[in-house]
């Protein structure tokens, strides 16, 4: 028994269904360097971990700016009374 290696595994240049394969031959002969190895949910879960830093900073940020707002909001209503 044969052990194939379906096309949707094989890589492409560009990470789409209309990418160009990177070596379609070699990857449909079984040879790693040219397939995706790694499944939909560790993929995922590697991009989400390379984003969420960028959304907490950008929730430290915001919060930063709401916080001084509110500050300057309490000084300018006790500047009026």
């Amino acid at each position: 028994l044969e052990k194939a290696t379906p096309e949707a595994c094989c890589q492409r240049e560009l990470q789409s269904r209309e990418g160009m394969f990177v070596n379609k031959e070699a990857c449909l002969t079984g040879i790693e360097r040219f397939q995706n190895r790694q499944g939909c949910y560790t993929v995922i879960l590697n991009s989400f971990e390379t984003y969420v830093y960028l959304a907490g900073a950008l929730a430290i940020g915001v919060l930063a700016i709401e916080l001084f707002a509110m500050i300057f909001a309490m000084c300018l209503f006790r500047g009026i009374q």
